[in-house]
């Protein structure tokens, strides 16, 4: 693979259909569970290192499909600050809620409901509805419908 292709991976510049985009996904899901499962087989060998690259690899992994997620996006007529309400959820995601769920019931199943509207609307905008047909600001439609 040439270093323009691989560089293509990491530009958010751009359309991708629904399709391209569900391809691209499903590799690099391959290819990270692949790595993590190299990272744990070196991390249990002893060679950290080994493990610290496999595991630098699949944020590398991670930074090219936001990259892709931005261009599905911008098929749909959206900018790529649209990624941002599923990352900062998920960010919250790592607050211990559960305990707070005898304190505060109400704002734990808002949290709850909120985290799971905007993750549905996400997947459904990604990989449910066909992009804008015809050209928008984001660029010429992609080839591949």
């Amino acid at each position: 693979m040439s270093a323009a292709r691989i560089t293509a991976w990491f530009d958010p510049r751009g359309r991708l259909s629904r399709r391209a985009y569900g391809r691209r996904v499903i590799r690099l899901l391959l290819l990270s569970a692949v790595l993590f499962c190299a990272a744990i087989a070196l991390g249990a060998q002893g060679w950290r290192a080994g493990a610290f690259a496999a595991m630098g690899c699949i944020v590398a992994l991670w930074l090219a499909s936001l990259a892709q997620t931005v261009r599905r996006l911008h098929d749909r007529g959206r900018t790529g600050w649209w990624l941002s309400l599923p990352l900062a959820l998920t960010a919250l995601g790592v607050l211990p809620v559960e305990t707070q769920a005898d304190a505060h019931p109400v704002a734990v199943v808002t949290y709850t409901l909120a985290t799971l509207v905007a993750s549905l609307w996400f997947l459904s905008e990604t990989f449910g509805r066909r992009g804008l047909p015809g050209p928008n600001r984001h660029g010429s439609e992609p080839c591949d419908r």
